[in-house]
């Protein structure tokens, strides 16, 4: 490789000196002799003025990011929170936007939007009301199922605006099959109250009426029999009513330990003279030793009682009444069985309520108030038990009532 040599003449004390200097050596000299390397020219600050913006705008950028994503995770957070709130409803909601697309449903409307049988019926209201709510009106129907079991649905639909804005449209669907029950209940038990004590008050002044105007003694004892008889009707019913009235306000177990062997007993030999009357045979069967729970004696027999009476009433004459007292490690149970009139299916489920009766002729005849079978249900329930049926008509029927041992140890 060559290399240039630059010659430089010096005069030193008259004398004449020649240095030979190379090239690069010398520029690398010059150049670390030069100022402005240690002091940078305005466009290089400037540079890197440039290059802090930019840093700067970096770390903004960044900053926006992480804001932007806890941003979007609140978000989330939000709708998460916004869609479990929407799903533990009971009612089915369903929302469309301002074309009818639908945009959000909770799981309770899934059940009507994507059904194929008995529930599919609905969802064409969802959407024919929904089209009615995007035009500004509020609209409610009901839809009635009647396969069993049987449901009915109330359906509700409005617009969904902001300042004058049409937004869309919101359903909601609510399961009233309960509530209808109830109000048909009320209105049953109303009815039936005006009409159990009109009837034997009614009675009651028909024969005060024949009784004040007919002075013969034989008359008038037949007829004071007579309203003996309705007296003790109404009277029946208000006891009743007042004993049902306490079960129901009654709350949590009582806790005096009972025999549930000798209650049984004690209500069979209560009815036996019934029984007799009517030419039925009252058997007890008691196949266990294990019959002490906590509980209300008082009701406990009330019940049995209740159980045997209709029994022994709808048997018969000639008939056969069996009750069974036997417990396992978790319940004892107490059976009626009768070889009576039996109870149809359809009448099966309702047996239970107040004042329904399945033949309503024949209990008015054999002095009944309609409120034995709702006594029997609560005093189970508030033992922590129940009381079910089985029946089949003109064969008899078997109700088993059955209550926990757990609480009685």
């Amino acid at each position: 490789m060559t290399s240039l040599i630059i010659g430089v003449l010096l005069v030193v004390g008259g004398a004449m000196v020649g240095i030979a200097l190379d090239r690069s050596l010398l520029r690398r000299w010059i150049r670390n002799r030069d100022p402005r390397r240690h002091h940078p020219a305005p466009e290089t600050r400037a540079a890197s003025s440039r290059r802090r913006s930019a840093r700067h705008a970096i770390e903004d950028a960044e900053r926006r990011v992480e804001s932007a994503e806890a941003g979007q995770l609140s978000a989330e957070t939000a709708a998460s929170r916004v869609e479990a709130s929407l799903d533990a409803l009971q009612a089915g909601l369903v929302l469309c936007d301002r074309n009818g697309r639908v945009v959000a449903q909770n799981t309770a409307a899934t059940q009507f939007l994507q059904a194929r049988h008995g529930e599919a019926l609905v969802a064409p209201v969802i959407k024919d009301l929904l089209e009615q709510a995007r035009s500004g009106e509020l609209v409610t129907t009901r839809v009635e199922l009647h396969a069993e079991p049987r449901r009915s649905y109330e359906v509700r639909a409005g617009p969904v605006e902001r300042g004058g804005e049409m937004l869309g449209a919101v359903a909601l669907v609510h399961d009233i099959t309960e509530h209808d029950r109830i109000e048909s209940v009320r209105r049953d038990f109303v009815a039936n109250v005006s009409h159990e004590l009109k009837t034997p008050i009614g009675a009651l002044s028909l024969l005060a009426d024949s009784l004040a105007a007919d002075s013969d003694p034989e008359v008038a004892a037949h007829l004071a029999g007579r309203m003996q008889i309705e007296i003790q009707r109404v009277a029946n019913t208000i006891d009743d009513l007042l004993t049902l009235a306490m079960l129901e306000d009654e709350s949590g177990r009582p806790g005096a330990r009972v025999d549930v062997g000798a209650v049984v007993a004690a209500a069979v030999d209560r009815i036996s003279e019934t029984a007799e009357q009517n030419d039925v045979k009252v058997v007890l069967s008691n196949r266990t030793a294990a019959t002490a729970i906590r509980g209300s004696r008082l009701h406990l027999e009330s019940a049995v009682f209740n159980l045997l009476d209709n029994a022994v009433k709808f048997s018969e004459s000639g008939g056969r009444v069996d009750v069974v007292v036997e417990a396992d490690q978790q319940a004892l149970t107490v059976s009626v069985t009768d070889e009576g009139i039996g109870i149809p299916a359809t009448e099966q489920s309702r047996i239970f309520e107040r004042f329904y009766r399945v033949d309503r002729a024949r209990s008015r005849s054999t002095g009944g108030t309609g409120l034995g079978l709702a006594i029997v249900r609560h005093v189970a329930l508030n033992h922590g038990g129940d009381v079910s049926v089985t029946s089949r008509e003109g064969f008899g029927a078997k109700f088993t009532v059955t209550l926990p041992l757990d609480s009685g140890d």
